[in-house]
């Protein structure tokens, strides 16, 4: 359990940095022009049921992936704007686009797979990303439904 905390920190401080939040109409933009992307994407991780976390910026992975691997995930992550993924291992997967803060303190906004909520954080679900509380002194998750089992999140750490 230690090592997965250590590994959903790292996440979240290197999903993605930069200064200007994605909105949720430019995040959902993205998903609808890239639909097959986001597709393609979720059945090449659901084929597995290993906890991995794949990055791009910075490059680096756990467990290590092969060059093909890491190429094919890559293109993926460019065409759809992400840094990289966190996969839990049961289809339920995290795609960082955003993230301001240093050592798990901070913000973090990015599209999330999540066909079964057991064992997940406890979200609220929002109508909108873009007016949650990021001063809040409490670890805070929220989620905004796409369609289907795909969602805009934010997860909020003080």
């Amino acid at each position: 359990m230690p090592r997965l905390f250590v590994v959903t920190l790292i996440f979240m401080i290197v999903g993605g940095c930069g200064n200007k939040v994605p909105t949720d109409v430019e995040m959902l933009a993205v998903f609808q022009t890239k639909k097959a992307q986001f597709e393609q994407l979720r059945n090449y991780l659901c084929a597995g049921d290993e906890r991995r976390v794949v990055m791009m910026d910075p490059e680096w992975s756990e467990p290590k992936i092969s060059e093909g691997e890491k190429a094919k995930l890559y293109s993926l992550y460019k065409e759809i704007g992400a840094k990289g993924v966190y996969y839990d291992g049961d289809c339920s997967f995290r795609i960082a686009v955003w993230s301001v803060g240093f050592g798990g303190d901070g913000g973090y906004k990015y599209y999330s797979y999540r066909p079964r909520t057991s064992g997940s954080p406890e979200a609220s679900v929002v109508s909108t990303l873009d007016n949650v509380d990021r001063r809040s002194e409490t670890i805070d998750f929220y989620l905004r439904p796409i369609e289907g089992d795909w969602y805009l999140a934010f997860a909020h750490w003080p």
